[in-house]
């Protein structure tokens, strides 16, 4: 039944005779055969074996052939049906053909005219199924356009799983990525109809079944079961996902249906998903390392800089860890942390155009000194322009240096016209910078420190991220002793109302 390429005809009339002269006509095309004189053992015939296209006579004693129809439309909604009648009415023919009949024949009729409409109908059924197929192959284009775009790729791979589980007809669908060599599970998503089915189509055992082969065939497998009272047939189907011949994936699928059978149309589908998000896991890993070796590049430049002073020397990675932390306590997603990152990695870039002499100055800056100082900001900008990868960066790099009264740099923003990145900055490099060592005095205490912040909470920096950021340290999340060689005393938080966690 998988893959099944076989047209299944079924031929019901209760004269013997008419079944004879039908499958004599019909024996020699690429069709399977059931014929019945006896509508009853037909009906059965019906519920319990696929169908694809029905020949059957009106009215056989008892039995009419409008059960035959609506028997057939309930277990098997794309059959194709053609009813035969003697005695021919405009009224039953077009009650017939409004119930879902292809075609109506009257009796007798020519061999011809009769192959001739089995034609037809079976090149009707092949093209309304052609268009199910195409219609989620286009819903897919439509998907793997928006990756091209830039979508997530757990977002993706989510959609390639509702794909197959409609296009398939599956009560449950799972994927899961993996890493080759250690076979760690990366990411995974699901779509079931009962919550339970999801342990089923993430199970990583199923790995094993390709540990031998490099075949992007999938493994299908069968097994009758008891499903809402009556006997059906569970399809497995585990479609593997290969990158140059390595699994990286498989698209784990629950069929339940009556006769277990899927076409080669829904395999062909099945094989165009898998391989979109063999694409996407390759891009996303692509993406990935090209953004590794920008992040590394441009963190190497960043210690270049940082080089000029020795005092600023580690300013950046510290900055950056401090940020996490205060990420975090806020309930930043992964998404929003890495581009934090490379926000905190970038924020000074712009000090590659302030000379040694000013960075380094121990003395106050002259206006026209202080003046290239706070153009830092715009000559990183221009620095990341053009490169996509680092727009993320963005907001960290323009408004680190802006003030939540509105009397910083470069655009003198207030408030909450300071993107949250640039105002969740402020905080921690500000904070770093009293801490740390610089040219004109030693670095301040925790006490200072903080005192400085809670000082300017509200006027310097956000009073929501100051308030997330003490609670940060009042929780010991900051270890003094690595960050900054020495200890600190975190009491003098004791006296500091401090809201655990802010929304911002």
């Amino acid at each position: 039944m998988i893959g099944d390429s076989t047209i299944h005809v079924l031929i019901v009339d209760d004269e013997e005779h008419i079944c004879n002269i039908i499958s004599e006509a019909l024996k020699a095309d690429n069709f399977q055969l059931s014929v019945f004189n006896c509508p009853k053992m037909a009906l059965e015939h019906i519920k319990n074996n696929p169908i694809d296209l029905v020949i059957t006579d009106l009215v056989m004693g008892e039995h009419s052939g409008e059960q035959i129809l609506e028997t057939t439309i309930e277990r098997h909604p794309d059959a194709m049906i053609i009813l035969m009648t003697a005695h021919p009415t405009v009224q039953a023919a077009i009650s017939i053909l409004k119930k879902g009949a292809y075609d109506f024949m009257v009796k007798p009729f020519k061999l011809d005219l009769l192959k001739s409409t089995v034609k037809r109908a079976i090149e009707h059924q092949k093209i309304l199924r052609d268009n199910v197929r195409l219609r989620g192959q286009v819903d897919f284009l439509k998907i793997a356009n928006a990756d091209a775009a830039g979508i997530d790729i757990d977002h993706f791979l989510n959609m390639v799983v509702e794909s197959c589980k409609k296009e398939l007809g599956a009560v449950a669908a799972g994927i899961f990525e993996i890493a080759p060599k250690t076979r760690e599970v990366l990411r995974f998503a699901s779509a079931c109809d009962r919550e339970e089915l999801e342990e089923v189509v993430l199970d990583e055992s199923v790995l094993n079944k390709f540990a031998r082969t490099k075949s992007s065939k999938p493994v299908i497998e069968a097994k009758r079961i008891m499903h809402d009272g009556e006997s059906k047939i569970e399809l497995a189907i585990l479609q593997p996902v290969f990158i140059r011949r390595t699994l990286h994936g498989v698209i784990n699928l629950r069929i339940i249906s009556q006769f277990g059978r899927i076409t080669p149309g829904q395999l062909d589908v099945l094989t165009i998903l898998s391989n979109a998000a063999a694409s996407a896991m390759s891009n996303h890993k692509l993406y990935q390392d090209v953004q590794r070796s920008y992040l590394e590049a441009i963190r190497g430049l960043a210690n270049a800089i940082e080089a000029r002073d020795r005092y600023t020397a580690g300013h950046t990675d510290r900055v950056t860890r401090l940020a996490e932390m205060v990420a975090h306590a806020l309930d930043w997603d992964d998404h929003q942390v890495m581009c934090l990152q490379m926000g905190c990695t970038l924020h000074d870039i712009g000090k590659i155009g302030v000379p040694d002499s000013i960075l380094n100055k121990q003395s106050a800056l002259t206006d026209e000194e202080r003046k290239k100082m706070i153009s830092h900001p715009e000559v990183g900008l221009r620095i990341i322009r053009g490169i996509d990868l680092f727009k993320p960066a963005i907001p960290y790099i323009r408004s680190h240096h802006e003030r939540w009264d509105g009397k910083g740099y470069p655009k003198k923003l207030k408030g909450v016209e300071i993107p949250i990145e640039g105002r969740l900055l402020s905080v921690v490099d500000t904070f770093d910078a009293i801490l740390s060592d610089r040219p004109y005095r030693k670095g301040a205490s925790l006490a200072v420190a903080v005192g400085e912040l809670v000082k300017y909470r509200g006027i310097q920096f956000d009073p929501n991220i100051v308030d997330v950021f003490l609670g940060v340290i009042r929780r010991g999340e900051v270890n003094f002793e690595e960050m900054y060689g020495r200890s600190e005393d975190i009491s003098c938080l004791d006296e500091i109302v401090v809201t655990e966690k802010a929304s911002v």
